[in-house]
Order: C-alpha cells, then sequence, then structure tokens
C-alpha cells in the first residue's frame, strides 16, 4: 500500500494487488483498475475507463470528467 499527496491538496492510496491496482480516493471513492495491456505495469484502466499511470514515485489519475491529477508520495 502506497499513500500519494495529490496537487489538488488531497490524497489517494494505491494497493498494487499484481495484475490490478485498487485506488481509493479522498472523497471515499474505491476503485479497481486491471493492467492495460495486461503484460506491463504502469498503465492500468479501470471498468469506468477510467485510467493511472505510474512512474517512479508519481502517479496520474485520469477520471472521466475530470482533469488529469498528478499525485506523488
Amino acid at each position: 500500500m502506497a499513500t500519494y499527496k495529490c496537487g489538488n491538496g488531497g490524497m489517494i492510496s494505491i494497493q498494487n494487488l499484481g495484475t490490478s491496482l485498487r485506488v481509493a480516493g479522498p472523497d471515499g471513492w474505491t476503485e479497481e483498475f486491471a493492467a492495460s495491456p495486461a503484460n506491463q505495469s504502469s498503465r492500468y484502466q479501470a471498468a469506468t475507463h477510467d485510467a493511472i499511470v505510474i512512474d517512479g514515485g508519481e502517479a496520474l489519475v485520469m477520471k472521466k470528467g475530470s482533469r488529469p491529477l498528478t499525485c506523488r508520495r
């Protein structure tokens, strides 16, 4: 489990489940993201078409209808 501080002042928690991630946001949302494509470990997409990209200590969170959000460990 890793905690990231986001540019909007909020925080997210990311739990690595192997081939997927479980992400919990500041307003109580929780979402599962599967590796996309399945054989890699930095890009993930949820069934809602939300996406997250992990790059070192940064996570770029893209939720439908919102501006991308950069979060750092």
